[in-house]
């Protein structure tokens, strides 16, 4: 069962940080967003690390997709430019979302297993 709670915080947190990171143009920290908030979506489900780890990989997946979308409809709206989207680009943003999944269990366990080790000490 979700925790839905956690996930829309950490989505939030995620998006939020992402657009933090882009505007003072500290693009090489935006991966802390997707470290920071699946760790604290993990630590608030806290049940153990399995179920930290899908909310941490759902928070990282879906708050990327969020936040990529949110870029290129906003760049696109505020520039006299086009974001074309190739086939290379898809399959990198396709990539991308994968690896901050991956990224984001792992960070969501180790927020659960944290809570656990806290909790039971």
């Amino acid at each position: 069962m979700l925790n839905w709670k956690s996930l829309i915080i950490g989505l939030i947190i995620a998006v939020t940080l992402y657009f933090t990171f882009i505007s003072y143009k500290l693009d090489y920290l935006v991966i802390l967003s997707f470290i920071i908030a699946p760790f604290i979506g993990g630590y608030i489900v806290g049940n153990n690390a399995r179920v930290g780890a899908i909310h941490g990989a759902i928070i990282g997946f879906f708050g990327s997709l969020i936040a990529i979308i949110l870029f290129v409809v906003l760049v696109s709206f505020y520039s006299n430019t086009s974001v074309s989207l190739t086939i290379i680009a898809i399959i990198a943003l396709i990539m991308r979302f994968i690896i901050f999944g991956i990224i984001g269990a792992i960070s969501g366990a180790t927020g659960a297993i944290i809570k656990n080790k806290a909790v039971n000490a």
